[in-house]
């Protein structure tokens, strides 16, 4: 008898150590991307009102970073950001995770393409410095990407796209020294392509080129995941960016993506 009261005894340790542990893990997850990552959803009151254990450092930041309860617009480098699909993955994220606390690097810029974001500009130095000082206070998880649509220009710029994109990944695997760091990418809309503005036949084949190298990542690329964007409405007549509503299904899809490329490893 007394033997069994000394293994239930360690077995309520094992479990409380196991639980405390838990409780005490940090997932850091960097977003990047231009205007769509950043966030261009209708903003309501109940918005700016933080995400429990949800935290930021601003986009906009001087050292020494400070982290911040997050809460929309999780990017404050443009008057145009606004709701976005950060803190509907972060939510989505927690429902599955719920003894963790979040670390968000927002560093999307909008209108940017992807020579703007990638190694050796300004807006990746900074991703790269914020990310390096959050891993002293827990685990970079993965790379959130919403990015493209500025890729479909010209035609040097979408036929060169895949390759920068496969490089940029490899590149921030490199420099924060995690080689199967999970990076996770979004669909352009589907409706991207039939407003005024880009619904050339020339244009078209460009959009559908990007949209090809985005679907395609996960087949070609080591711990990556791909985010449809299905069912998803423009916010206004543009047919560039999504609506609120969209954002909240888009952060779920990416939520899903990043549980499925982490359990691969």
């Amino acid at each position: 008898m007394k033997n069994l009261n000394l293994l239930a005894l360690s077995l309520c340790l094992c479990i409380l150590i196991g639980c405390s542990k838990e409780k005490e893990e940090t997932h850091i997850f960097i977003l990047m991307g231009q205007s769509n990552m950043a966030g261009y959803g209708e903003l309501l009151p109940k918005d700016t009102i933080p995400v429990d254990k949800v935290f930021l450092i601003p986009t906009k930041a001087k050292e020494p970073y400070i982290w911040q309860a997050a809460a929309h617009p999780l990017h404050n480098r443009l008057t145009s950001d606004r709701f976005g699909l950060g803190l509907p993955f972060a939510k989505a994220y927690l429902r599955k995770h719920p003894n963790v606390t979040i670390k968000l690097i927002p560093a999307a810029w909008g209108g940017a393409a992807i020579d703007d974001l990638n190694r050796g500009t300004d807006t990746y130095n900074d991703a790269i410095k914020k990310a390096l000082f959050a891993q002293n206070k827990g685990e970079i998880k993965g790379v959130l990407w919403h990015q493209g649509e500025s890729d479909t220009v010209t035609e040097e710029l979408a036929n060169t796209y895949e390759t920068k994109l496969h490089q940029l990944i490899n590149d921030i695997r490199t420099d924060l020294n995690l080689a199967e760091l999970p990076f996770v990418v979004g669909n352009l809309a589907e409706f991207y392509g039939t407003g005024k503005d880009h619904n050339s036949t020339e244009r078209v084949k460009k959009i559908n080129q990007v949209k090809n190298a985005l679907k395609n990542l996960p087949s070609k690329v080591k711990y990556t995941g791909f985010a449809e964007s299905s069912d998803c409405k423009s916010i206004d007549q543009h047919m560039v960016h999504f609506d609120r509503e969209s954002y909240i299904i888009l952060g779920k899809r990416y939520a899903q993506e990043m549980d499925n490329v982490l359990n691969t490893k």
